[in-house]
């Protein structure tokens, strides 16, 4: 399930795939996680596809909140 969600979101490829598993651990812990703490590890761009990706979608990011 991880690998699927990873997959589809646009600038994740296997190093950043790896990066935020080795950061967060889980698919859990990483849709628990803060914009500021997403982009510790990726860029802005990739961070805005990955909250809406990690909701199904949804739209804009709501930064500097938890999703």
């Amino acid at each position: 399930m991880v690998d699927s969600v990873l997959d589809d979101v646009p600038g994740i490829g296997p190093t950043r795939k790896k990066k935020l598993l080795r950061r967060f651990g889980s698919l859990k812990r990483l849709r628990r996680a803060s914009y500021e703490e997403l982009i510790e590890v990726v860029p802005e761009a990739v961070a805005d596809e990955l909250v809406a990706a990690l909701r199904g979608g949804a739209g804009e990011t709501d930064r500097g909140r938890e999703f």
